[in-house]
């Protein structure tokens, strides 16, 4: 990452040449802004000039990604018994694609399974962003799912 240098004005001075040190600043603070170097300003989203509003062109990029991109959510079961906290990650490979099955449709007095099973294993790391509870009742096993963020 490039590093930011402040040029005093007195540093810049007409007529005078310029001094190394101070050209590989102009070099450089361009690169320095784009990475958002330690005290370089910050680019502003009316600068981006993305053509549409600054939320319709994130949402457009999120609308793009594929099934299990990096930055996509899923909602996925765990393949152990164990409780996960938010935050926890997980290999994929220990997961797996998930649903809710209503029973009784949504009416009042309803209720829902959570169905995992050969959905399919997503690739990379991924994290809780809610809890899920296993749960052992009556010799059955009820294996935890939640939503998930793939991070990598």
């Amino acid at each position: 990452m490039a590093t930011w240098t402040t040029i005093p004005d007195s540093s810049l001075e007409p007529g005078k040449p310029i001094r190394a040190i101070d050209a590989l600043a102009l070099r450089d603070n361009p690169v320095s802004i784009t990475e958002g170097a330690s005290g370089a300003p910050r680019i502003a989203a009316a600068a981006l000039q993305t053509g549409t509003p600054e939320t319709d062109w994130v949402l457009g990029r999120n609308a793009g990604a594929s099934t299990g991109a990096v930055g996509t959510y899923a909602f996925l079961g765990e393949i152990s018994l164990t409780t996960t906290a938010p935050g926890a990650t997980r290999a994929g490979s220990s997961l797996r694609y998930a649903g809710i099955a209503s029973i009784n449709s949504f009416a009042n007095n309803s209720s829902a399974v959570i169905a995992t099973g050969n959905g399919g294993t997503p690739a990379g790391t991924w994290r809780a962003m809610g809890r899920s509870l296993a749960i052992i009742e009556f010799e059955q096993n009820y294996y935890p799912a939640t939503l998930w963020l793939r991070i990598a």
